[in-house]
Formats: C-alpha cells, structure tokens, sequence
C-alpha cells in the first residue's frame, strides 16, 4: 500500500508543478492620442473616468475607490473593489454564487512607468490568482501605446482550467471596451 500511495502523491505533485506551468497569460495593446504622462495623470488615475469607465462602459454593478494616494510624477496606490455583471458559467456559479467582487490593490512606479496589481475576489480568493502590469510606450510626439499583460491562475480541481477561460475571455472583452471608451474619453477632452 505504501508505493502505491507514494506514486498518487508523486503524480499529485506533478499535476500542481503543470498547473503552475500552465497560469493563462494576456498581452493587450491600445493606441491612445495622449502621451504616457497624461494617461496616467489624466485618464487612469482620474476619479471619474474611473467611475464612468466601469459602471457605463464595463457595466459593473459597483465600484468603490477605497484608496488613492500620490499624485502627479509621484508613487501613486489605488485600492478598489469592484463587482462586475456577467453570466458566468453553471460550474462557477456553483463555486461562487449568483455575484463575485473583487478587490484591485495596485502600485505606480514614477520611475518605471510600471503600474503593477493584485486581484483578489471576495469568493474563494486563495484559488484564484490574477496580477499584472500596464505601461505606456510614446508613440509620436502626441501619443500612447498602453500595454497590459495579465496572468491568470485558477487552482480549483476539476474545473479551474473552464473558470481561468471564463475569466481570460472576460479579461480580452473588458479591455476592447476600456480602449474604445478611453478613446472616446480622450477625444471628448481635445
């Protein structure tokens, strides 16, 4: 009995070191008509287009900033918790209910032009790994390229690869909806 529980543990192992190999990760690019320093200080850090971004053009359900600290070629940190409105899929609801929140805790680095974060969702939190970063490369003399890269990690046996999908699919469609709102956001302040 002893090899046989010895050879369930070693492919236990060898199933959570291919998990960790196989976390879904995104890469969006969006061309936005504002230097790199004014999104930041005029786009992303801004109360409302924040407010506007997630509950008109994401159609979230709540958003609450919690926290936003520094300012203009400073450190800046922003804390918030957002609930967003989607169908999720049967096998999630079951994990999670009828709604999921989630807490964003994110840093600015002046010096880097680095914003990096931590998503953490009010449900089953420590199963679900999402973080990632976003950075503006100039683009002419009036112009942004912002890039974001995501990393999703569901560890739910059974069924964290169908959520971490989920999740990646929502990822992609709420950032084609962020870029043509922050478009639309910047040409209306020309």
């Amino acid at each position: 009995m002893a090899p046989a529980n010895r050879l369930r543990r070693s492919q236990r192992e060898r199933l959570r070191a291919t998990e960790d190999l196989l976390a879904t990760k995104i890469q969006t690019r969006d061309h936005f008509a504002v230097t790199p320093e004014q999104f930041w200080d005029e786009v992303f850090f801004d109360e409302t287009y924040n407010q506007k971004l997630y509950t008109d053009a994401l159609g979230f359900t709540g958003l609450d900033i919690q926290k936003m600290e520094g300012g203009p070629g400073e450190a800046r940190h922003r804390v918030m918790v957002a609930e967003p409105k989607s169908e999720m899929p049967a096998v999630m609801k079951k994990i999670v209910g009828n709604s999921l929140a989630y807490t964003e805790t994110g840093h600015f680095d002046p010096k880097t032009g680095i914003w990096t974060y931590r998503v953490v969702t009010n449900k089953v939190g420590d199963k679900v790994k999402i973080g990632g970063k976003l950075w503006c490369e100039p683009k002419g003399d009036d112009g942004c390229i912002r890039i974001a890269e995501v990393e999703i990690e569901v560890k739910i046996f059974g069924v964290g690869g169908t959520i971490e999908k989920f999740i990646e699919k929502q990822t992609r469609e709420s950032y084609e909806k962020t870029a043509t709102f922050t478009n639309q956001w910047i040409a209306e302040r020309a």
